[in-house]
């Protein structure tokens, strides 16, 4: 059976998009060819593509053709405008088949923009290689800290303050009244965001369902499966562990914050003259630091101290890093 209408047809029980395929394929791209959408993720999911890294992509190919860098010659014959939502499926089918032009952009965007050349940089929005997600940190800060200040960056799934940003309440969760766009003494606060949102990833809850519940409510979840009465500082406490691990992770394989670089336009440099986020700059960097002095790990080298490792009860990772 095939399902869809008009010039795109799928298998029916296809899945359908959900916000960030949406808007990698629609908003990024000026799409609003719903079908097109739902064919593309079509095509990302029997190819096991993520529809994030394939979506903004193409978003990139489309503003280097705009732009000039690269002519139809160059796209096999396809018009990569703005909203083409034919030349979009196009360009993913070569994309997934690594065929002419599509092997270019096959690897995402930081290898294609090295490709391309002609200034492409411009137009790469990643960070260490890793496309962004879907969520604008002029809106909301704290997603820019997580983008270039977490051991993975530009991760979705990875979240802090952004949430309470964005306007989701915590019942339970005891913190002071915060200004997203007041930027100082913000990384204590993140920290504790932060280490439960590990939690959560850990035990493979959905980070959705976890956004319903209340603050202290996972604590429950976690004591009732395990058997352990866990108290709340005890599931920060391996949060934190989960955090500085994965942080210990990166220093031993080599890099350090500063291979993680937010694009100047996610940041707001320079800032929007008209919109909701409008005359908003965002002090990455500033973030960053902030936060890795609350977790007891090096600005510059990224390194988690000693005595932190030790506390946590990571004795062989304070050897690995400090023998």
């Amino acid at each position: 059976m095939k399902a869809g209408t008009g010039e795109y047809q799928y298998k029916e029980g296809t899945h359908k998009p959900e916000y960030e395929t949406l808007c990698a394929f629609g908003t990024l791209c000026l799409n609003d060819n719903l079908e097109s959408i739902t064919k593309a993720n079509d095509i990302c999911n029997r190819y096991g593509l993520d529809t994030i890294s394939a979506g903004a992509t193409i978003a990139f190919a489309i503003e280097c053709y705009e732009n000039g860098l690269i002519s139809k010659k160059d796209t096999d014959g396809i018009e990569l405008t703005w909203g083409n939502h034919k030349a979009i499926v196009a360009m993913l089918e070569k994309l997934a088949d690594r065929e002419g032009f599509g092997d270019v952009l096959a690897d995402g965007i930081k290898v294609a923009a090295e490709k391309i050349g002609k200034g492409a940089n411009k137009y790469a929005m990643h960070v260490g290689g890793q496309e962004l997600p879907m969520h604008d940190p002029r809106f909301a800060p704290g997603h820019g800290m997580n983008y270039q200040g977490d051991p993975t960056p530009a991760r979705h799934t990875q979240s802090g303050l952004a949430n309470i940003e964005a306007g989701i309440e915590f019942p339970g969760l005891e913190l002071p009244a915060l200004d997203k766009y007041n930027y100082t003494g913000r990384g204590k606060y993140e920290t504790i965001m932060k280490n439960q949102i590990h939690m959560v990833n850990c035990t493979g809850m959905c980070l959705f369902g976890f956004l319903c519940l209340p603050w202290d409510e996972l604590r429950d979840v976690l004591s009732a499966v395990t058997g352990w009465q866990l108290s709340q500082q005890e599931v920060y406490t391996t949060g934190d562990r989960i955090a500085t691990l994965r942080q210990a992770f990166n220093v031993r394989e080599g890099l350090s914050p500063k291979d993680f670089k937010l694009p100047e336009r996610a940041k707001g440099v320079p800032p929007l003259k008209e919109g909701p986020v409008a005359n908003v700059t965002v002090p990455v960097d500033d973030l960053v630091k902030d936060y890795y002095q609350a977790m007891d790990w090096d600005p510059e080298t990224g390194k988690p101290s000693k005595k932190k490792l030790e506390e946590l009860g990571l004795g062989d990772v304070a050897e690995d890093l400090w023998s």
